[in-house]
């Protein structure tokens, strides 16, 4: 036999004896490892894949111990009598050595007895947590007023849970880089001031979603890194001296708001004036310009208007460089509102939310043909996009009114979910043009 081929003979070894080889490479190249990247793997693991390391050999028992990040993750609808998740994170929270705990999350599908979560988060917390995340949508409403002194060392909370947050004093976490609360009830119980101050000197993002404010005049969000703030659907209820709360961003540094709300009555926002971007979701009832007016100064804004939005009035937004308008396009008199409220718009794009069964009529369509065009279309609008464009009667006939108008425009971009047909877009290439440099282009 050649000494190569020699060499490459398979040695057949029994299942036994593969096993042992195994164990014993697996114990060569994890075991040697250093206690501390030991730990590091381990809490990249979910914490129930991390304790059944345990199983390994004698030398593994107890390193699970060691790890520094939890996950729990409780998916499957359990009778109450099965406690066999509540009794693991009651062990592992027992038996836990790390003198640091880094991230506890907590998701789960299941309700649990608010003292029993409590004893969770009051042990993890006295290990100086700095993430903390409770996705749980099924708990009773969880008061975590209690809690809140002892959340000071941490740089993220997330609580996608009902919950209520008694605040009657400044609250003061001076870590916290990220915030987000959903389904929260937060109240002002104090008998001095109406004011709610929450002071986050280093928070960069602050998200609230279906939220509620009681009791409240004026809260004072003050984060002077803060870059992003979301608020989506909050209301608030039984303001003392006034039927509408003030919610006040003290943030030098912030780049973009998303706000979506049904009624503007219950809330009123003011920013820096440095703000450059903001996004807004408007629906139902009438909107008041002052509302608005908390806006004027952005570079970009995103509106999405729903059909039974309306304005008293559109305030002048004189640095709009960049709008994004989605609206039901039968409702050309929204259109023409901000046009003439963006006096130095350069790129405007828009998209249909018009009900597929809407049919416009010729009458509505020579009314947007036969609209004085607002001088931002004829001396500076550059851009035109249409999303979702389908080369409908109603998208056409917006596509024309600008291009017979915008005499400086550069590009037409029509982007469609689906083909357009040769024919079509040999029609659209035909419509006459104000601007000698205009381009359209399909995408």
């Amino acid at each position: 036999m050649h000494p190569e081929t020699e060499q490459a003979v398979l040695v057949t070894v029994s299942p036994s004896k593969k096993t042992k080889l195994c164990s014993e490479n697996f114990e060569d190249k994890f075991s040697s490892l250093h206690e501390s990247v030991l730990s590091r793997i381990l809490s990249q693991l979910q914490t129930v894949e991390a304790v059944s390391t345990s199983v390994l050999s004698k030398s593994w028992r107890n390193m699970w111990t060691n790890i520094t990040e939890l996950y729990f993750d409780d998916p499957k609808q359990r009778d109450p009598s099965d406690s066999r998740f509540t009794d693991f994170v009651e062990r592992v929270l027992s038996d836990i050595g790390s003198p640091q705990i880094n991230s506890f999350h907590l998701r789960s599908v299941n309700s649990y007895d608010e003292t029993l979560l409590f004893s969770w988060l009051s042990k993890v917390l006295k290990r100086n947590l700095q993430r903390l995340v409770v996705t749980c949508h099924d708990l009773e409403i969880i008061n975590f007023s209690p809690l809140f002194l002892s959340l000071v060392s941490l740089v993220e909370l997330r609580l996608r849970t009902k919950s209520i947050l008694d605040i009657s004093a400044p609250a003061l976490l001076p870590n916290l880089k990220f915030f987000s609360l959903e389904d929260a009830r937060i109240f002002n119980m104090s008998s001095v001031s109406k004011n709610l101050v929450l002071n986050f000197p280093v928070l960069e993002t602050f998200e609230a979603s279906y939220c509620c404010c009681f009791r409240t005049d004026t809260v004072i969000l003050d984060s002077p890194m803060l870059r992003i703030f979301e608020m989506f659907k909050c209301t608030s209820e039984h303001v003392p001296t006034s039927e509408v709360c003030k919610i006040r961003v003290l943030a030098s540094k912030l780049e973009k708001i998303t706000f979506s709300g049904d009624d503007s009555r219950k809330i009123h926002l003011s920013f820096p004036p440095s703000l450059p971007d903001a996004y807004l979701a408007l629906s139902k009832s009438e909107w008041p310009k002052k509302f608005l007016h908390s806006f004027t100064c952005v570079n970009s804004l995103a509106l999405g208007l729903s059909k039974d939005f309306h304005v008293i009035a559109v305030p002048k937004f004189r640095q709009l460089a960049y709008l994004h308008l989605i609206y039901d396009m039968t409702q050309h008199c929204k259109l023409m509102q901000f046009l003439e409220s963006a006096p130095i718009l350069e790129m405007l794009s828009i998209r249909d939310l018009t009900s597929p069964r809407s049919t416009p009529t010729t009458k509505s369509l020579k009314e947007l043909r036969s609209e004085e065009s607002p001088d931002c279309v004829r001396t500076m609008l550059k851009v035109l996009q249409i999303r979702n464009f389908k080369p409908n009667r109603l998208q056409i006939s917006v596509l024309r009114y600008v291009l017979d108008n915008a005499e400086i425009l550069g590009s037409v971009i029509l982007s469609s979910p689906n083909p357009i047909t040769e024919e079509a877009k040999a029609k659209i290439l035909s419509y006459p043009k104000a601007s000698p440099h205009a381009s359209v282009f399909f995408e």
